[in-house]
């Protein structure tokens, strides 16, 4: 039994209708021009000190191999980078003219950063005003057939970032790009798939139903099917307008998104706000502050990401953890998450039956607020360091993964070390050598005084 899948039944909260999110518009062809459905995807190579980059993305457009101009994004996004680390998440899926490109620019109004301070330990958040612009040139060229494909954008957040002794910081973003054919069935959202999407239901019609988000992809149309996977609901016949669920899904051949798994969270009214435990109060707790990278439901606004959420907590809080995806089998300790095992520096959501409270971010950041927690899950996130010490035993192994000493988490936890559990079940893009670095994501359990990291996905870095 998914130990989640239980409390979620259980707390029966979280609305996203008021997700205040924006939406893109994507160009179209002349009608004489063979198109090609193209998903182009965002993420982030890791920047240590970082909490949550949020970047308020005002277009993105395409340049032909012929020096011509394809505009796709026109009516602006905003997107959290930071939870990406190590994977991407989409931005749009676009019908594109067929034939050659020769690059991307992307432009941005602005960005907001939360980041911190290894010195005085302290979360410190940074506005950074546009306008401001990263290009990238496709070498070889982009060919855009007949068969839908991924473009994947990565936001180098390590090199554009720069923040110095006395915390001026500065920005000049710089993306790298791949591509490839999508992969129909693929799980792996470079591959085209899309996994734990969290919106609310904006429509339902038949077997198909569109998923509202606050970030990215303001709007995801998704198809089921025999073989999708419901969770908290029997099938599409209790699903309606305005309930939160989290999505996982494919690429289709024909470029749709069928959506593998369906978790309705709960019904209409409530609020969902994830990011990094930075501030407990209480023992056992009775507040927890987030530093904001994802959000949804009720009075939800972009402007809260790479903010602050306070989250009050009382003795009827539930806690848990989605055990989908994450291969927990036979591990040499007991999975738990709970008030007594949690720590600042995990990544949680925080549910709520009521709206998000807006104002009041710690020490005057903009994009505060506010809400009491009717559940709290851990969910996963992802570690860059050092490998050490590996070791195999069959198809599982262990290694301690040594993270930088001004890293945001070491700073949060006064840890600089980890235990990483390599499963059966773990997604590996790379074979792991001693000391290598890599990025190591899966859920990051507190267990006997130590932090564990049972990985759903290992990949180079």
């Amino acid at each position: 039994m998914k130990p989640y899948a239980g409390l979620v039944a259980a707390t029966f909260a979280v609305l996203l209708a008021g997700c205040g999110g924006g939406s893109s518009t994507v160009a179209t062809s002349t009608p004489s021009a063979a198109t090609t459905s193209v998903q182009v995807n965002l993420g982030d190579a890791p920047a240590d000190r970082l909490l949550a980059a949020n970047m308020h993305i005002q277009s993105l457009s395409f340049t032909t191999g012929s020096g011509g101009t394809v505009p796709l994004l026109t009516t602006g996004a905003d997107m959290e980078v930071m939870q990406s680390m190590g994977t991407v998440r989409p931005l749009l899926l676009a019908n594109m003219p067929q034939g050659t490109y020769a690059g991307a620019t992307m432009t941005f109004t602005g960005a907001t950063v939360t980041y911190m301070d290894p010195a005085t330990r302290q979360v410190i958040q940074r506005t950074l005003s546009g306008p401001m612009t990263a290009a990238v040139e496709f070498s070889p060229a982009l060919a855009v057939g007949s068969a839908p494909m991924v473009v994947n954008l990565d936001l180098d957040m390590g090199h554009s970032l720069s923040i110095d002794d006395s915390g001026n910081v500065v920005m000049t973003p710089t993306m790298t790009a791949t591509w490839r054919a999508a992969i129909p069935g693929s799980p792996d959202p470079e591959d085209g798939g899309i996994g734990r999407m969290t919106g609310v239901v904006s429509s339902v019609s038949g077997a198909s139903l569109h998923l509202a988000m606050l970030q990215g992809a303001a709007d995801l149309p998704l198809m089921t099917n025999a073989a999708t996977e419901f969770v908290g609901l029997s099938g599409m016949a209790g699903m309606g307008a305005g309930m939160l669920a989290e999505i996982d899904g494919t690429r289709q051949p024909d470029g749709t998104w069928m959506a593998s798994r369906v978790h309705a969270l709960i019904p209409a009214g409530g609020t969902m706000a994830m990011g990094v435990v930075t501030d407990i109060t209480g023992n056992p707790p009775t507040q927890l502050v987030l530093a904001m990278q994802d959000g949804a439901g009720l009075s939800m606004m972009r402007a809260n990401l790479a903010g602050t959420t306070t989250v009050a907590l009382t003795g009827d809080t539930m806690f848990g953890f989605d055990a989908d995806d994450v291969d927990l089998s036979n591990l040499p300790f007991t999975p738990r998450f709970d008030a007594a095992a949690m720590r600042s520096g995990q990544r949680v959501a925080a549910f709520s039956s009521g709206a998000m409270m807006q104002g009041g971010g710690m020490r005057g950041m903009t994009g505060g607020g506010s809400l009491a927690a009717r559940s709290v899950q851990l969910v996963p996130q992802g570690l860059r360091g050092t490998v050490s010490g590996y070791a195999a035993n069959g198809t599982q192994a262990t290694f301690t993964l040594t993270m930088a000493a001004d890293s945001a988490f070491t700073t949060l936890s006064g840890s600089r070390s980890i235990m990483v559990y390599q499963q059966p079940g773990t997604r590996m893009a790379l074979s792991i050598a001693e000391g290598a670095t890599v990025i190591a994501s899966g859920l990051l359990f507190f267990d006997n005084g130590a932090f564990k990291l049972v990985a759903t996905r290992i990949v180079g870095s």
